[in-house]
């Protein structure tokens, strides 16, 4: 496989250990993944599980000989939470030689990768990114997503709130201005309202925000049934510290759409307790699916702590890519993606597949509740899921996402 020269050093790592090299290239029969990760900012809570699992998914896999014989190497960088950092650490890894981009918190962050990837040739898995756009009018063919994505929480909530509460049931949102905020705001208030559930306000923050406390008197004023809020990482933790400071979940129910462990973990189940939320994978599964049960014990072991799905989406994206090339039987690109499109796979869970023609994960998403302090068994064991959606019930059809991935240019 031709390797692009590197014209400055590149801090890769091999086997476990950082390595400077100088070289017009890297150790003979090796390959580079780029490693492209929140380590700072808002989200770096889940860029650190992120990069956990993909140097444990790496290690695992050049302890079997690699990659169609090649060892692993990697680049990793900070994208600071931001899509313009994201972007230019993109460009900087394919300059370096990476095959394959994977990484992101950030569905701004994913969108910037794909698009340079897109442009120079190199597949790119995308990691936390859960806009309907990644896969959806910003969808390229090198990019994949196995992360679900906002039509598919508001359809699984949809169904599961529309029973609990009713359809009555009166909402605000609170979201985070950003490509993912807006969509999932969207996606959940227009699901809602076909329903009849008016909605009495929807406020938009900065990302980033400290104090959320205008807007959560705005909401307490308006006195909606539920509340659902559409922020993440640092600044969910922020705003979930002043709901509870303001006794909101004294007169109204809180629906957050996306969760991920990393963000409930410092808030405990004392402030958990009750939410209702939806994940793509949660570690309990660890008890129904053996692909899960390996993965929770080879991290825990490895890192003492439970993996959010921040590290799911990250073992995923190595050990699918690593198998799309062996299927491919080449690193090349063009056969690499067509391995990929269509095909169906076993890793964390029962049957699920890549889709052909928008490259979504299809798997199952699931509604879950915050457990109480007394059912806690112990400080991971945050949350009891209640309900489980098949990813062919909650996913976007191809009327709903009429895309068209670029040709193939060979």
């Amino acid at each position: 496989m031709k390797k692009t020269c590197m014209a400055a050093r590149v801090l890769i790592y091999f086997f476990g250990f950082a390595l400077l090299v100088t070289v017009q290239g890297f150790p003979a029969d090796t390959v580079l993944l780029g490693l492209n990760v929140p380590l700072s900012g808002i989200y770096a809570k889940q860029g650190e599980d992120e990069l956990k699992a993909y140097k444990l998914a790496i290690k695992i896999l050049n302890a079997k000989g690699g990659i169609l014989g090649q060892k692993i190497v990697y680049s990793v960088k900070d994208t600071q939470t931001k899509g313009k950092v994201a972007r230019k650490n993109a460009k900087e890894l394919i300059k370096e030689g990476a095959i394959m981009i994977t990484g992101g918190s950030s569905s701004v962050a994913a969108i910037a990768q794909c698009e340079e990837c897109q442009q120079a040739g190199v597949v790119f898995m995308a990691a936390l990114s859960h806009s309907n756009a990644t896969t959806g009018s910003r969808a390229h063919r090198h990019c994949f997503r196995w992360y679900n994505n906002a039509h598919q929480t508001a359809k699984a909530l949809t169904y599961a709130l529309a029973e609990a509460f009713g359809k009555q049931e009166k909402y605000a949102y609170l979201y985070s201005d950003l490509t993912w905020g807006q969509t999932v705001e969207k996606s959940m208030r227009t699901v809602f309202e076909e329903l009849g559930c008016p909605t009495l306000l929807s406020l938009p923050t900065k990302f980033g925000t400290k104090d959320f406390m205008p807007q959560l008197l705005q909401i307490q004023k308006a006195k909606p049934d539920t509340l659902v809020v559409i922020q993440f990482g640092v600044d969910f933790i922020n705003c979930l510290k002043q709901i509870n400071q303001l006794k909101l979940r004294e007169n109204m129910s809180i629906v957050v759409p996306l969760m991920e462990v990393n963000m409930a973990h410092p808030l405990g189940p004392e402030i958990m307790q009750n939410i209702i939320t939806s994940m793509p994978w949660y570690h309990s599964l660890s008890e129904k699916y053996e692909g899960s049960r390996r993965f929770v014990e080879q991290f825990e072991k490895a890192y003492e702590k439970k993996p959010g799905n921040s590290a799911a989406v990250a073992w995923v994206n190595i050990f699918q890519y690593a198998d799309a090339v062996e299927r491919a039987g080449s690193f090349d690109h063009i056969k690499v993606i067509k391995a990929f499109e269509g095909h169906k796979f076993k890793l964390l869970y029962g049957e699920e597949y890549w889709r052909k023609w928008d490259h979504q994960g299809i798997h199952p998403i699931y509604v879950a509740i915050g457990k109480k302090p007394s059912q806690s068994k112990n400080e991971w064991d945050l949350f009891e899921i209640i309900e489980e959606y098949s990813g062919e019930t909650v996913a976007r059809s191809r009327d709903e996402n009429p895309i068209n991935l670029e040709p193939f240019i060979e």
